[in-house]
């Protein structure tokens, strides 16, 4: 028994670590105040589209009217058997700086050669990647977007990518697990050590692409467009977060827990392939949570308390809250306050349902 309750003890110290140490940056972030001291740059928006007609039909002037002085907006229609061409085609005769370019009969899988196609085509030297999916939070994403590059002093900007409320429980779980993600990537970020951003959302300079040429290191993974070369790309002097609520690109999230599988699915198995050290760390973070909550469970079955473990006990959940609390007043989804405590109960639960992904044992995956 006694090492159960070390073993506990190490556990907790670690969680406590993380949210105390850690992810305690992104609570009290306040971003400063920048505005460029020359004309804007020219941005490119780069977005890649497979049978996405429905939701560029909802989303793609939200885009095309932003108020930036100079950019263009390029949508790489990905070989597409729908309705994709012909709307594209009436929004590119209505809008000049809607530049549309087409793959017919891809050879290859996957969303990267779209990727590599759209960013040849840019004649801007800063890319914004987005997705069909998204829709802006205001006419100034891309003001706010460029206003965190600091007159270009930073080459990666990671932005951050909500879903809409819809009310159901998996509305809310996926919310509260995209809130948990964004927690780590960009406390991570701030903390020095950026590992990932999020292709809804996502900005870099066009010759840190080629510098590192593109997707080469990891072009035989399907997927990880944005993960995986954030991985490889990004520094500790490099890289920026960007949190103001204009810059936030809004989508619907998986309608039902088979699609949200499949979704959570793939980006698990392409966060196998993080460098070692970001694995470390994510993995030191899954397991001390799964077996905090796993020991405590036996300690509530077996009636085994002592003051330390309460002690403990109410102090990551007091951490947790606070994190949890600001950040979610940050980006106006304070909503999810009463759902944080069975939820993160339940996290290490959903980590059990991918861990055969995460250990490779099924490496099959597509985009669309």
């Amino acid at each position: 028994m006694g090492f159960i309750f070390l073993l506990w003890y190490s556990l907790a110290a670690i969680q406590i670590c993380y949210w105390a140490v850690i992810f305690q940056r992104i609570a009290w972030y306040k971003p400063q105040k920048s505005t460029f001291s020359f004309s804007y740059p020219g941005i490119s928006v780069i977005i890649c589209a497979r049978n996405e007609a429905a939701n560029l039909q909802k989303n793609l002037e939200s885009i095309l009217k932003q108020d930036y002085p100079i950019y263009e907006v390029i949508v790489v229609n990905d070989d597409s058997d729908d309705n994709t061409p012909s709307l594209l085609n009436r929004l590119e005769q209505k809008y000049t700086h809607l530049k549309v370019v087409t793959i017919e009969n891809k050879q290859t899988c996957g969303k990267k050669r779209a990727v590599e196609i759209g960013i040849e085509k840019a004649k801007f030297k800063w890319v914004l990647m987005t997705d069909a999916d998204c829709k802006t939070s205001s006419v100034n994403w891309i003001t706010e977007m460029v206003n965190c590059t600091e007159n270009s002093k930073y080459s990666i900007v990671l932005g951050y990518a909500p879903y809409y409320d819809t009310k159901s429980i998996i509305s809310k779980w996926v919310q509260f697990e995209t809130v948990y993600v964004a927690i780590q990537y960009l406390s991570a970020a701030i903390w020095k050590e950026p590992y990932m951003g999020v292709g809804r959302n996502l900005m870099y300079n066009k010759s840190l692409f080629y510098a590192n040429n593109g997707f080469d290191e990891h072009k035989h993974i399907i997927s990880g467009d944005d993960d995986l070369f954030i991985n490889e790309v990004a520094t500790n002097k490099n890289t920026v977060i960007c949190l103001h609520k204009d810059t936030y690109m809004y989508s619907s999230s998986p309608e039902s827990w088979k699609a949200l599988y499949k979704q959570k699915r793939r980006h698990y198995l392409t966060s196998s392939h993080y460098k070692l050290r970001h694995k470390f760390l994510l993995g030191l973070l899954s397991i001390s949570h799964f077996f905090f909550y796993l020991c405590l469970t036996g300690f509530i079955i077996a009636n085994i308390w002592n003051y330390g473990i309460i002690v403990i006990f109410i102090l990551r959940v007091l951490l947790v809250h606070l994190v949890y609390g600001k950040f979610m007043k940050k980006i106006e989804t304070l909503y999810l306050l009463p759902y944080i405590f069975i939820f993160d109960v339940l996290i290490p639960v959903y980590y059990l349902l991918f861990a055969p992904v995460v250990l490779k044992l099924n490496n099959t995956q597509k985009w669309k």
